[in-house]
Formats: structure tokens, sequence, C-alpha cells
């Protein structure tokens, strides 16, 4: 059993390990947290975060179990505490996410972050503290995301964490509190692999193609590859429904309105003399974005 995998079952299952294995060499290599929040509330411009979790293993193996209480600097409504049992008294001592927040970055840069709805809530409010802080964003080297995933492989019933984890037999003892819920996402990411391994034969650039495809056909839809080029960019970018993708580089198989909110140092140099795109068209594409 991976480190990551014994680790995420241990916190999962209060010390009772999962007999699960990894499915071809698509994470080795890499730093894999299991991630999950906490908040007082469901919008990341007016709520704030409680409780984070950063569980799984590093390049070399080792465990990683990075959870913590945040002091969110305001009542945490009773209707939130009901869901996640975090109360005012449980936070008061933890510091506000500025003191939490260096250590983190530190932690997601270069990282393969999995989680559930993690790209439209978890990473919202991770992007917003950051704004808020003046501080540039994590910049990840990939976000897989378990529900996106789990609509691509087409599995049947409902998709919300708790169906999904009952469906692969995984046991959380704490729904709802960060680390049982990010070991659970690492628990299911690997689960699902050993269900599917036919589409997990590739690299990490390969997976995130997989979360971005249009979930139609055998294969789930169209790669990166496939999309159709923008003229003048010699494939670097690619049309993918209302958005542009980069194909090239270190945000290969993210869009442009992504990474101009994680990354404006790399929009700055796509956008220079400097840059294999024409730098008019990058900035085209930009000034639509941001009308």
């Amino acid at each position: 059993m991976p480190d990551g995998i014994k680790i995420a079952s241990e916190i999962v299952h209060g010390g009772s390990a999962m007999g699960c294995t990894m499915v071809g060499e698509m994470l080795s290599g890499y730093k894999v947290l299991g991630f999950d929040l906490e908040t007082t509330g469901l919008d990341p411009r007016r709520d704030r975060i409680v409780q984070y979790a950063l569980i799984g293993s590093d390049i070399d193996g080792s465990h990683i179990n990075l959870t913590s209480f945040v002091d969110p600097g305001t009542p945490i409504p009773s209707a939130s505490s009901k869901i996640h049992g975090i109360k005012d008294s449980d936070v008061k001592d933890s510091g506000s996410f500025e003191k939490h927040a260096r250590e983190i970055k530190d932690m997601m840069e270069g990282s393969v972050i999995v989680g559930h709805n993690v790209s439209k809530f978890d990473w919202r409010f991770i992007e917003i503290e950051f704004l808020r802080l003046g501080i540039d964003v994590p910049i990840p080297r990939a976000i897989v995301d378990t529900l996106t995933l789990a609509k691509r492989l087409r599995i049947p019933g409902r998709h919300t964490l708790g169906h999904l984890c009952n469906r692969y037999n995984i046991e959380i003892s704490r729904a709802h509190t960060a680390d049982a819920d990010a070991g659970a996402c690492l628990l299911l990411l690997w689960m699902m692999m050993k269900d599917h391994p036919r589409e997990f034969r590739g690299d990490v650039d390969d997976l995130q193609d997989l979360l971005r495809r249009s979930g139609s056909g055998d294969e789930m839809g169209k790669k990166l590859a496939d999309l159709e080029p923008v003229i003048g960019s010699e494939g670097r970018l690619r049309h993918f429904e209302n958005d542009v993708i980069i194909a090239f580089g270190k945000h290969r198989g993210r869009s442009i309105s992504e990474v101009d909110k994680i990354d404006s140092r790399y929009i700055d140099w796509l956008c220079s003399p400097s840059s294999p795109i024409p730098s008019n068209i990058v900035s085209e594409f930009l000034r639509i974005h941001r009308e």
C-alpha cells in the first residue's frame, strides 16, 4: 500500500488499514495530497475558512498530515456548526488564515491536489483568501476533482462524496471534518483508478485531459490535442467551450482565465515579446475574459 493511501486510510478508518494498491505510475514521483476545507458558509467572497487539511505523501513517500483550525474572525453560523461540528470555541486560539498561509502555500506548490468538488468550492476559497492577503496563489502541479472524475467515468448513482465512498466501501467515521474528508478523497481516487485502469495509463497531463474532456464517447471525449487550435498560435492555444486552453509549458491544460487568476507573471510573459505566441492574440482573449 502506498504511504499516502496508508495514512489516508488510517485517518478515515481510525487506524484500520484498507487493502488498495496504486494503479500504474501516473502519480509516482509527485507529492499527492487529499485536500478539504470546512468553512463558515458557501460563498468564498463572504465566508471564511475554519479548518483545512492536506493529507497524503511527499515525493519521498513520507507521510503528510497538515491539519488545523482557523479563526475566521467572525462568528461561525450555527447552521454551519451543525454540519461540521466546529464552534467558535474550537477556533479561538488557532490564528487567522494569514498565520497559516505560508505553510499552506509551501505544501501545495508543485503538488497534485485531490479533492471532491475542489475546483468549484475549496479552491475558490483558497484563491480569495490569498488574494485578500496580497500573496500569490499556490500553483499545484495538478488539481484532481473526484466529483468531475466520477462524472467523466460515468459512475452510476449519485456523486456526493458520501455516496461514492459507500459505493467503494470507504467508511468515513468523522464525515464533514476536513482531515477525514481529505483522506476519503485520496482513497476514492485510488479506488476509481483501480476500477478504471484503462483511463489512468498516462501521466499527470493526461489525467488533467481526462478532467477537461466533454464526457462524450468511450474515452470520455476529446483530448487536449483534439481541441481546435487558435489561429496564429501554432497549436499552443486551443478553443474549449467559451474559454481558451494553454497547450504547452507549466500551465498546460489550464485555461487562460484560470491562469490569469493564479499566475499573473506568467500571463505577463505570454503577452511579452519573448512569448512563443503573438502577444496580440493573448491580449485579445484576456480583454474578452476581463470584460
